[in-house]
């Protein structure tokens, strides 16, 4: 994981999908940048929240692709994720329409984020992890020894010894 990011990431939060927990930490840390910016400003700097809207997007595509290649069942995630990007959009416009607080979007979109990991991509990544050894167990059966392949017909047991 990038060193610059990954503090952001309690290891609370750490679902151990390399892929993954390298994109949460993104996120906390864009999340982090983007709150200061507004605090140094007085303003919300829409350039820099589109680009946090598009690195969450990204992220949940990648979490439905490698739920999908590893036979997981994604689609309740899948809609939460819909409904909450859903949410933040909205709460972007209205922060523009002057109807909400930025900070308050924030706190949200960071509340969210940390409770999303806890109740779904911790299981998330569990699951993908299982399927990942069942997947390296099922290709090692597949895989013939050495010993076989040269015609032999057992493993030396042990190594010839030189005096």
């Amino acid at each position: 994981m990038n060193r610059d990011t990954a503090v952001y990431l309690p290891s609370s939060l750490v679902i151990d999908i390399e892929e993954i927990d390298e994109q949460h930490a993104n996120l906390f840390f864009r999340l982090a940048a983007l709150k200061m910016q507004c605090i140094e400003t007085n303003e919300f700097p829409s350039e820099a929240a589109s680009a946090l809207l598009d690195i969450l997007e990204e992220h949940c595509a990648t979490e439905e692709r490698l739920a999908g290649i590893s036979g997981v069942d994604f689609s309740a995630h899948a809609v939460k994720h819909q409904k909450m990007l859903a949410a933040i959009n909205k709460a972007v416009e209205e922060i523009h329409e002057h109807k909400i607080d930025v900070f308050s979007v924030l706190r949200y979109i960071e509340y969210w984020f940390e409770r999303h990991i806890v109740e779904e991509d911790l299981h998330l990544g569990q699951h993908l992890r299982q399927t990942s050894s069942r997947q390296f167990v099922a290709e090692t059966r597949h895989v013939r020894p050495a010993h076989a392949a040269a015609g032999l017909p057992h493993a030396p047991l042990l190594a010839p010894s030189h005096p």
